[in-house]
């Protein structure tokens, strides 16, 4: 999951946010490994495209996938609109849906998240922020409705490896119920666009490390 953004800052700084973002335009894969409240999900592979339409905006797409059956099973998607205004400020505008790890049970979700950017060097951006989550398949529909009160984000460009680091609390409430969940994804992303070839190294890695223990 990825964020729905409003970044405020200096015009300076407005200059460095647009480099940074046109320096990872292109076409990245990668992979996300996410658990909630501590249990590992099954690692998530991704496909993003990242584009400047003009000169204040980008719009960025996130196709998910697992291995099913030794080929790529799309489970999710992301987009997401930069807009640079004329003031010196910016919006990111993303909605999201895929599947999220809930009580060790896979669930069905769908995102939208609001957060302010700063930017903190010249390859690093971080944000905080909130938004609200839908979960489908929860006791008594708690999923329908659900708060993510604090997000923080930090994406890095170094070496040519994009990474994204989110952590994210989410939370439900029905009447006197309630439920909270703990997100943290780790994104790492190099340019290209095999999925299915990334997979296959993966695989082909963890075989090999596996055989020498």
């Amino acid at each position: 999951m990825l964020l729905l953004a409003t970044i405020a800052s200096a015009a300076p700084s407005q200059y460095n946010a647009r480099a940074f973002l046109q320096s990872i335009t292109g076409e990245w894969i990668g992979i996300c490994r996410q658990s909630t409240n501590g249990e590992r999900a099954e690692d998530k592979y991704f496909h993003a495209t990242i584009k400047q339409m003009d000169p204040n905006t980008f719009d960025t797409k996130f196709d998910y996938y697992r291995l099913e059956n030794g080929s790529p099973l799309h489970i999710g998607t992301s987009s997401v609109t930069t807009i640079i205004g004329p003031d010196g400020t910016a919006s990111n505008k993303i909605k999201g849906q895929g599947i999220v790890l809930v009580e060790n049970k896979p669930k069905q979700q769908q995102h939208d998240l609001l957060e302010i950017i700063k930017l903190t060097g010249d390859n690093r951006l971080e944000g905080n922020g909130s938004g609200s989550i839908s979960v489908s398949g929860m006791p008594l529909g708690i999923g329908k409705n659900g708060k993510i009160k604090n997000s923080k984000s930090e994406w890095t460009l170094a070496d040519d490896v994009l990474t994204i680091h989110q952590t994210i609390k989410a939370t439900f409430k029905i009447l006197f119920f309630g439920k909270s969940f703990d997100v943290v994804a780790h994104y790492t992303a190099t340019r290209g666009s095999d999925v299915a070839g990334l997979m296959n190294r993966a695989i082909q890695s963890a075989s090999k490390t596996s055989s020498l223990n």
